[in-house]
């Protein structure tokens, strides 16, 4: 069975950084890796059957937590040992406020991300076309069918997200589908999402996939996302709306429902995103002894342990001890070898995560070197009027802010591996 979204899986709900939310619900599990504010806000009911009581880990907090009102109607509340309670006043029917960390959030964002980039660059077979400013996505695969579109020029029509009057998926009912949406800032319209030309349904949410691996902003007023949407980068704001399905951001303000349709497609697994560990140890113990007759005794255990897990380790130690004693005459010689060799299986990972940071730094270099040339086409332009000047001026300044904020994720993908020295024998 695919990987899909790994430690977010179960959760209708998961975001890295601080989540503010109010007088709505998430029917599913929730987890939040920074703060939680939340004011009559509700968790867990729509998950079926009731786990048994005081199990579930159904809303999870790794920062300080704010809560007043609302319930957690299927579980457990389980903040960070070292969190603030700065209130919590909301109901546990079926569990407890317990502290717990059952949530690597760093290993889970370091996963999400690199998986979101390694979907993003799978080649489409899927076609798109505008229509009356109504988005068709056509594919024909029975397993899978994958669209890239830019989301402020779609199919180089020039047309953007937020001013289509509909979108429409026709594929096969059971395939799984995967939506690409490139592009820093994502802004959605308000209109209707269909399925095979009919209004999309929860159940279909199941199966489609909307990624965004370039979003920074992602807001939504009232349209209705059918489909998981994937934005580990973005910071996204919503009202009145609702989303169906795995809900990841990197941070998440607003008060749309979360309706708990999780995700039950296959996409591809991002091996590259996989970790690998292995460890070895072996020890030889010999000893002999002898009086006026002699005898040897010797004893030899070797043990080795192979285990998969999140890092790539693999350690050799060797001991070697002797002893040897007479009746005359007693000596006692003993000699410890050990030697570890850290073989670098992450050096592959950490090149290619560099590598992704300096195609998107060179990328922005040109950003930038289109922007100030641009400015300077207006400003040098005749009759170019001080209104010209200053529209342009606010739209350069909009794009850097842009970069800037991006600049701050690409710092905190190389921070991932910032303590990792790597030593990679060819």
């Amino acid at each position: 069975m695919a990987v899909n979204f790994g430690l977010a899986n179960e959760y209708n709900v998961f975001v890295f950084d601080n989540m503010n939310l109010s007088n709505t619900d998430a029917e599913g599990r929730v987890a939040v890796g920074g703060n939680a504010t939340l004011s009559n806000y509700g968790v867990g009911a729509g998950i079926i059957p009731l786990p048994p009581a005081g199990t579930d880990p159904s809303f999870v907090v790794n920062g300080d937590i704010n809560v007043s009102a609302g319930s957690n109607a299927s579980g457990n509340t389980i903040i960070n040992p070292t969190s603030n309670v700065i209130s919590y006043t909301m109901g546990n029917p079926n569990g407890s406020f317990i502290t717990g960390t059952p949530i690597d959030f760093i290993e889970a964002k370091r996963y999400l991300t690199c998986a979101s980039q390694f979907w993003s660059t799978l080649q489409p077979n899927g076609s798109g076309e505008v229509i009356f400013n109504q988005l068709n996505l056509t594919g024909t695969d029975e397993v899978l069918n994958i669209f890239n579109f830019d989301a402020s020029d779609i199919y180089n029509t020039g047309i953007a997200l937020n001013q289509l009057n509909g979108i429409n998926i026709i594929a096969p009912v059971d395939a799984t589908i995967l939506i690409n949406v490139l592009g820093t800032n994502i802004l959605y319209g308000s209109y209707q999402i269909f399925r095979n030309g009919v209004a999309a349904s929860r159940e279909n949410a199941r199966k489609i996939v909307w990624n965004y691996p370039e979003a920074l902003t992602w807001s939504n007023s009232t349209t209705a996302i059918y489909g998981s949407v994937l934005a580990p980068f973005a910071a996204a704001t919503t009202t009145f709306s609702q989303i169906n399905g795995n809900i990841i951001f990197e941070s998440f303000v607003g008060n749309a429902e979360s309706h708990n349709e999780l995700f039950i497609g296959e996409l591809p697994d991002p091996t590259e995103c996989f970790l690998t560990t292995s460890t070895t140890t072996s020890t030889t113990a010999s000893s002999t002894t002898s009086t006026s007759t002699s005898t040897t005794a010797s004893s030899t255990t070797s043990t080795s342990t192979s285990t998969t897990a999140s890092s790539t380790i693999s350690t050799s130690t060797t001991t070697t001890a002797s002893s040897t004693t007479s009746t005359t005459t007693t000596t006692s010689t003993t000699s410890t070898s050990t030697t570890t060799t850290a073989v670098p299986h992450r050096c592959q990972a950490i090149h290619d995560l560099m590598e992704s940071v300096a195609l998107q730094q060179a990328a922005l270099a040109h950003i930038l070197n289109a922007e100030g040339e641009k400015l300077q086409k207006v400003v040098s332009t005749e009759d170019v009027t001080v209104d010209q000047i200053l529209v342009t001026n606010k739209s350069v300044e909009s794009m850097v802010n842009s970069i800037s904020d991006l600049e701050i994720i690409l710092k905190s993908k190389l921070d991932l591996f910032g303590d990792c020295i790597c030593r990679c024998n060819k």
